[in-house]
């Protein structure tokens, strides 16, 4: 509990040219207090996979990657790599680009340097090569990128902060400058389609099937798990055998008795794309 609330630690909300919203998870401050609910375990383990799926591209690739994100916020993914792996960054990105909306991200959170100042100074972003560039997409959806420059894009907790008319466009250029066989992630809340209730921070929540024709278009899909899910959807899909792969009762019993309701959300709800509250789309361009 912080500040006398059970909500997810995030920064000011901004609402931006078009209705879009943004704000931002704050994730140093949330791991310091322990405020470890779904969305911030998601997000810690959204983070870890891209700097996994980064490593494994390049070693396939047989050369470090050029990388490409959308909603790049505090470059999360690559803190992981420069914290939590031990490897030579220069081997894994030799560029990236970070695109996003809020002017405070050309900024280093004073939380990682007591020195703060831009982030393009930091000792640990240097090893990237990183750019970080303001945009709004709502108004401009065209990156100022080559065609085919790219080796690898991901974008998490982007889409639901704009209108749903806006996406397509963008998504259009991502493929655009994306390389042939390139990778893609994509993660976002996975909505009913009613899209009541929503988040004060959220303009449109996509539905599974609604997104997985929008991804389509430009995208093969590789792989769709769930991120988080609530444990009474979890334990009727498991009835329901909703994935012929996924948990037994018993199992999902087990499983009980060794982790907490909060990370049980987030690690059982791999199975359950469909019904799960938030899905992680690994992709591949056609």
């Amino acid at each position: 509990m912080v500040g006398g609330t059970m909500s997810s630690i995030r920064r000011k909300l901004t609402v931006n040219e078009n209705d879009s919203k943004n704000t931002r998870m704050d994730l140093a401050t949330a791991g310091v207090t322990a405020n470890w609910r779904p969305d911030e375990l998601g997000h810690m383990s959204r983070f870890d996979k891209i700097a996994s799926l980064m490593i494994e591209e390049a070693k396939k690739l047989g050369r470090p990657i050029d990388g490409f994100e959308v909603g790049c916020g505090e470059c999360w993914a690559l803190r992981n790599i420069y914290k939590a792996y031990v490897i030579k960054k220069s081997d894994v990105v030799r560029s990236y680009f970070g695109y996003d909306i809020d002017p405070a991200c050309l900024m280093e959170n004073p939380f990682w340097s007591n020195a703060g100042g831009e982030l393009k100074d930091s000792t640990w972003f240097k090893n990237f090569n990183g750019e970080i560039r303001i945009q709004d997409l709502t108004v401009n959806p065209v990156f100022d990128l080559p065609d085919e420059s790219v080796d690898f894009f991901w974008s998490t907790e982007v889409i639901e902060h704009m209108g749903r008319h806006f996406v397509p466009a963008w998504l259009d250029d991502v493929a655009r400058v994306m390389r042939p066989n390139a990778l893609g992630y994509v993660s976002t809340p996975n909505h009913d389609g009613s899209n009541d209730k929503l988040p004060e921070d959220h303009v449109y929540e996509w539905g599974f099937q609604e997104l997985k024709e929008e991804l389509e278009r430009n995208f093969h899909i590789e792989a769709v798990t769930g991120t988080f899910i609530q444990i009474p959807k979890l334990r009727k899909a498991v009835r329901e055998q909703k994935n012929p792969v996924g948990f037994t009762l018993e199992q999902f019993d087990i499983m009980e008795k060794r982790y907490g309701r909060q990370f049980l959300r987030m690690a059982s709800a791999v199975f359950y794309p469909e019904v799960a509250n938030n899905c992680a789309w690994i992709l591949r361009k056609k």
